[in-house]
């Protein structure tokens, strides 16, 4: 029965990702997220958005956006902005996690509060009995408050990009924001000497 659980048989996608972590990071991946809410316990990833940094570029040929169906989610309660793109073709919760890992594979994940994409990120392991996210992550509303010396200050992106003087996104999607991300991290991050 032990011999069982303690081999357990994890899909080639997951034996993968935790096979790149021999290997140090070669680029950097920016994440974003809708998802239905703030509560890690009960709500869900609507769509994610990513795009590589690398060498101080975005790669933005190596993006993807993808959406997540969820049966048993009433999308009534999304802002009308979700529901123009409920036509869109979605993927399984399964399927999504298979190409979020195969994508960030070892890199460094940079986000707006990338800690509860990272925790939503774990909830979707979890439900397929899988273990936790293990890359390194900065969090560009950190980088801001070390920059300017505040303490756990929060900005908007918006914001963050007319601090930074820098054009404001019309941010109509999460792949916009996930770019947005992008400039604001490649802004910030030789100021604060991260290579």
């Amino acid at each position: 029965m032990l011999s069982k659980i303690f081999n357990k048989e994890y899909p080639e996608f997951w034996k993968k990702y935790t096979d790149s972590f021999k290997n140090p990071a070669t680029k950097y991946v920016v994440i974003s997220m809708e998802t239905s809410g703030l509560d890690t316990d009960k709500d869900v990833i609507m769509a994610i958005a990513a795009t590589s940094v690398i060498n101080n570029r975005i790669i933005l040929k190596d993006s993807f956006e993808i959406f997540i169906q969820h049966k048993a989610f009433n999308e009534t309660s999304l802002d009308n902005e979700f529901i123009t793109v409920s036509k869109v073709d979605k993927i399984t919760e399964s399927q999504s996690v298979e190409i979020i890992l195969n994508y960030i594979s070892n890199s460094i994940l940079i986000g707006h509060r990338i800690d509860f994409d990272i925790e939503m990120l774990n909830k979707l392991l979890s439900k397929l009995k899988l273990g936790k996210i293990r890359n390194e992550a900065f969090d560009i509303e950190a980088m801001l408050n070390k920059i300017l010396e505040t303490n756990d200050k929060m900005y908007a992106l918006d914001e963050m990009s007319n601090i930074l003087k820098m054009p404001v996104s019309n941010r109509n999607s999460v792949a916009d924001d996930a770019y947005s991300i992008a400039l604001l991290f490649l802004k910030m991050k030789d100021k604060l000497g991260i290579r």
